[in-house]
């Protein structure tokens, strides 16, 4: 055997070696949540623009906690990455917005990305920083207290006056998921208790909340949107959102989900509903 081979062969013992006594002497270490954590958000921060939290601690600005199920998330058919003073809130950290967002779940495009750029557009606000929290399929019991995701909405919110900022609007698009499930004073009730316990962390900002049941073959539904139609009352700081129902099959790339032109003209009916005088 030639000597060039035998060094060869042995590199590759050693090497095999040295990986087995990673393995097993570090791989406990290297796999515990705490070091796996940082890799984590290191990875989904990666090519993400930071910009520093006081650039918009004056001014007109808006801060907008987002939050209910896939299409408040990541689910649209194409991303779009903002033009203007548009800003994405995550873990205590501010990035320029693209899409998908950081915060909330989905790989595709969002509504807020293009709402933020029609809002400063329009010299509503100077910059508009986003929170975005939506989860896809959740059902309105998982964000309301007791639910598993009411954490996130307080901690996030926690974050953010962490940060010196303080939140201006809530923008709540839910309740596909409660349809045939889910009783008219049941989910008034659920989303009353979640509203009290944001109210409790120090949030007076205005909530409003869009009319959204329809998905797939699921057509309107009566049940969820007189729920939702019927928590309107300005005197407790519950304003209409989107009455994204009217959104049929043509904005709907699977029939649930917004195409680029649903996106287009859900921000549209942000934009209106936000306007003084609301959605009228």
């Amino acid at each position: 055997m030639k000597l060039t081979t035998i060094l060869e062969f042995n590199k590759r013992i050693v090497f095999a070696v040295a990986a087995l006594l990673i393995l097993g002497g570090l791989g406990g270490v290297l796999l515990q949540p705490s070091f796996l954590r940082p890799l984590a958000e290191l990875a989904v921060t990666a090519r993400r623009t930071e910009v520093p939290i006081r650039s918009v601690r004056s001014g007109r600005v808006m801060v907008a906690l987002t939050f209910g199920q896939s299409n408040a998330a990541n689910s649209g058919e194409t991303r779009y990455r903002s033009r203007g003073r548009v800003y994405n809130f995550y873990q205590g950290k501010l990035y320029a917005a693209r899409d998908p967002l950081l915060g909330a779940t989905g790989r595709g495009g969002s509504v807020w990305t293009r709402l933020g750029d029609r809002l400063v557009a329009q010299g509503r606000y100077d910059a508009v920083v986003f929170v975005p929290l939506g989860v896809g399929a959740t059902g309105i019991a998982r964000w309301a207290p007791g639910g598993d995701l009411h954490a996130k909405v307080v901690s996030a919110i926690r974050e953010v006056k962490g940060s010196g900022l303080n939140v201006t609007h809530l923008m709540w698009h839910q309740g596909e998921s409660d349809v045939g499930r889910t009783g008219t004073l049941t989910y008034e009730t659920m989303f009353l208790d979640m509203l009290v316990s944001i109210r409790d962390e120090g949030v007076n900002a205005p909530i409003y909340v869009s009319v959204a049941t329809r998905c797939h073959n699921q057509g309107a539904d009566r049940t969820i949107r007189r729920a939702q139609q019927g928590l309107v009352d300005p005197s407790l700081g519950i304003y209409a959102g989107p009455d994204t129902d009217k959104l049929g099959r043509r904005y709907r790339y699977d029939r649930c989900h917004f195409s680029t032109e649903g996106l287009e003209k859900f921000a549209e009916l942000w934009l209106k509903a936000l306007a003084p005088g609301g959605d009228k």
